[in-house]
């Protein structure tokens, strides 16, 4: 977990940094990928995953994005984790699946393998198979922003926010 001694090593400076450097990779037309294979967790996944061009993850039980562990949530929340994991089966971002966190409309693909933590010959095919063709998007993209992430069945609500701020600024 991050911590006292995490900080006094400056983590937070060298994720910022990274991210910078993702952002400004990106907007200058080089293309970013991130691929989800396992727990994607907290700041390292906002800080990494967040800039991606495309953020593609696999379809397995064990992947999944979260921004906390359930019992630091459940802390946090002063909730119990039963509690948060009744209410996550209604609230999309408070769940944990990848599932659910794809209706967000933040991937870009996912994709089926028979088994993220031993994947067979045909799974490496297919992943490498999705990472090419996310190549390939980002090359016909015109726009190297991030706008496509907007578009999620439980993204309206930030749609119309922008619509909002754009109208009024």
């Amino acid at each position: 977990a991050y911590g006292r001694r995490e900080e006094a090593f400056g983590i937070h400076q060298a994720l910022a940094g990274a991210a910078g450097a993702y952002a400004q990779a990106r907007q200058h037309g080089r293309p970013v990928i991130g691929l989800i294979v396992g727990k994607a967790m907290s700041g390292a996944f906002l800080a990494h995953g967040y800039q991606a061009n495309r953020l593609i993850a696999l379809n397995d039980d064990g992947v999944m994005v979260h921004a906390m562990g359930k019992a630091a949530a459940a802390r946090v929340t002063l909730r119990s984790v039963e509690d948060l994991e009744r209410l996550a089966a209604d609230v999309p971002p408070m769940a944990y699946d990848i599932a659910s966190y794809a209706t967000l409309g933040l991937l870009w693909k996912l994709v089926d393998v028979t088994s993220a933590e031993q994947p067979s010959s045909a799974d490496v095919q297919v992943v490498r198979g999705a990472l090419v063709d996310a190549l390939n998007d980002i090359k016909t993209d015109p726009a190297p922003d991030l706008r496509s992430r907007l578009g999620g069945t439980n993204r309206q609500a930030s749609s119309r926010v922008r619509e909002k701020l754009r109208a009024q600024w």
